[in-house]
């Protein structure tokens, strides 16, 4: 066990393949992954993203019942999980500027004891954490306890846009261009990028989605050198085994075969000014 266990977060835009990311590196002995743990709190009252699963545990039980959950209260000294209300981190704005700063504080306290449970209940040395938000990520890096470090996952925004519409109708949720889905993802990868500036350099590795698929062993094996677990052969498929991860893509209660999903092209070829502002604003970075 090393001295300092090591956190690893998951920082892109949505329909990235964060999970996908979370889940490969899962599959190392010495890693156990939570999912996106922002999104603990919510799944804990049943409110927000997750409805889709009724909120539960990957494992299929709920957040009340699920064993290795369960274990996580009690190094918490938390006897009613109902008591962990919120866990997210948000920016302070305007009038509620100073109490969001209280919660946040708070927020913050709760995740790191929650990490330190889940360190102590799998005896790994490196968790991983997909939450994906910015603020959210980098705040928990300030002082952190632990050694915190990012992937810094970027996707194709055209592919990250359709993916996203095609969820969206399928969930429906309010009808939104393709051309305001991409502006939306182009703004959250820029405000990633201006929180990174908060972190030092050494503590980022960039990931391309699809450049990991050009190589993924060898891109694998980068990633063990920087962060410093053993290497190990890139799963066949990504697939859940024994996990305890809170959301992510509904595709992962599927095993699926990990390869490049190109399928989207089709879709920015049938927009013509949505593929060529998307191919703009993937060069600006």
């Amino acid at each position: 066990m090393k001295e300092k266990q090591t956190i690893i977060y998951i920082l892109s835009n949505q329909r990235s393949g964060s999970t996908l990311i979370e889940n490969i590196l899962s599959k190392s002995s010495q890693m156990v992954s939570i999912g996106e743990s922002y999104l603990l709190g919510g799944h804990i009252q049943k409110t927000g993203p997750g409805g889709a699963w009724d909120w539960n545990c990957s494992c299929g039980s709920s957040m009340e019942t699920c064993e290795f959950w369960n274990k996580v209260y009690q190094k918490l000294g938390v006897s009613d999980p109902k008591q962990i209300k919120n866990t997210q981190i948000d920016a302070p704005k305007g009038k509620e500027a100073a109490h969001q700063i209280e919660m946040n504080e708070e927020a913050r306290s709760l995740m790191n004891k929650v990490y330190k449970a889940v360190f102590e209940i799998t005896n790994c040395d490196v968790l991983v954490d997909s939450s994906k938000e910015a603020f959210y990520g980098t705040s928990l890096y300030q002082k952190s306890p632990f050694n915190f470090k990012f992937i810094y996952l970027k996707r194709d925004l055209r592919a990250v846009s359709i993916s996203r519409d095609k969820w969206r109708k399928k969930y429906n949720k309010k009808d939104m261009s393709l051309l305001k889905l991409l502006a939306s993802n182009y703004l959250h990868r820029l405000t990633c990028k201006s929180m990174l500036r908060n972190v030092k350099k050494e503590d980022v590795f960039h990931l391309k989605y699809e450049e990991f698929f050009k190589n993924p062993q060898q891109t694998l094996d980068e990633m063990s050198d920087f962060f410093g677990f053993d290497r190990y052969e890139v799963p066949e498929y990504m697939e859940l085994n024994d996990d305890h991860t809170i959301a992510g893509t509904p595709n992962r209660f599927k095993k699926t075969k990990i390869q490049y999903d190109d399928r989207w092209h089709n879709v920015a070829k049938r927009h013509p000014l949505f593929n060529g502002l998307g191919y703009i604003l993937n060069k600006l970075g």
